[in-house]
């Protein structure tokens, strides 16, 4: 028996509070093909898709070149995608596309053949990162300030502010040019854009193409706060895409150490902390708290599956639980 609204003597939401999509970054299954990829996000009831283009992603599921060159080559790509009832939520080209020397040599091309691709295959929206410079014109390392003593660090932040608004700048009439709506750039350690006044700082600079890719994990980490974060971005209109991402800190070691200084893929056990499947570091009522933020805040864009989860089976099984966690938090 289905139970009609207007038998009820109540009022009656007159728009959908959340159109969000359930997403999946595609980069989490490098070792499987792209159509086993697309039939296995419909299989777990993946709507939209997030796809690597480049910089520290090595593309697994696209050719980046060959679809730039043929026509024939995008028609077959969006064929495989769109056959199977999916569409393509953002093309990612997470990137240091102002990192000195030969390391990230290859990252800002890639960001712009991005927008280029992003015209041809009709794709309105970019995931990307920041990025972040040396610590002056001669210097041949990163360097990532987060404390300004001594006196001298503000003097690199000046010249690294600098360096990444003039690329910036740049690339977003680039973007603009090939029918780029925004570039969300994830709050991600080890970038200029991180946090609510980094991301502001950037966007004021070089316009409201400029958002974030809000990604709970990172600020998990960071000791941020995604939901104050979300509210506060929402009244900004700058959250552009969202990450379900989920990390668990192991507080017995954070009391001790404060960050995670030991290897990115080190024992788990001996981490500060650890990405997990969406639910394996915060529970369903966080998780329904973040989802009403972002409703409220009227975000209109996908949350868009990753996992990088050390205990899991493998990243397979670790999407697989985190759709269903997520299907159950989301608002629809």
């Amino acid at each position: 028996m289905s139970i009609d609204p207007k038998d009820f003597d109540m009022p009656v939401a007159s728009f959908n509070p959340n159109p969000m999509k359930l997403g999946l970054f595609t980069d989490g299954l490098p070792n499987m093909k792209f159509e086993e990829v697309f039939d296995a996000a419909v299989e777990m009831g993946i709507e939209v898709l997030e796809l690597g283009t480049g910089g520290y992603s090595c593309a697994p599921h696209l050719d980046m070149k060959k679809l730039l060159e043929s026509a024939q080559a995008r028609k077959e790509y969006l064929k495989a995608i769109e056959s199977r009832g999916l569409k393509i939520a953002a093309l990612n080209c997470s990137a240091n596309a102002i990192g000195p020397g030969e390391r990230w040599k290859s990252h800002a091309p890639d960001v712009m053949n991005t927008f280029r691709l992003a015209e041809l295959l009709g794709v309105k929206h970019i995931v990307s990162q920041s990025g972040l410079p040396a610590g002056s014109p001669t210097d041949t390392t990163l360097n990532w300030v987060l404390h300004t003593y001594p006196p001298e660090m503000e003097d690199v932040l000046k010249y690294q502010w600098e360096v990444t608004i003039e690329f910036w700048s740049k690339a977003a009439e680039l973007a603009k040019s090939c029918g780029v709506e925004t570039i969300a750039l994830e709050n991600h350690p080890m970038n200029m854009v991180f946090n609510v006044s980094t991301l502001l700082k950037l966007r004021r600079a070089v316009g409201d193409i400029i958002g974030l890719n809000l990604d709970p994990s990172h600020l998990f980490f960071m000791g941020g706060d995604p939901i104050a974060i979300a509210r506060k971005l929402c009244e900004e209109k700058a959250i552009y895409h969202v990450h379900g991402k989920d990390a668990r800190l192991n507080e017995h070691i954070k009391g001790l150490e404060c960050f995670e200084l030991g290897a990115y893929n080190g024992v788990a056990v001996n981490r500060v902390w650890n990405y997990v499947a969406v639910g394996y570091g915060h529970d369903h009522l966080w998780w329904k708290e973040f989802f009403g933020t972002l409703a409220m805040g009227d975000y209109h864009g996908p949350v868009s599956i990753e996992v990088e989860d050390p205990l899991m089976t493998n990243n397979l099984v670790a999407i697989q639980k985190s759709a269903l966690f997520l299907k159950e938090t989301m608002l629809s």
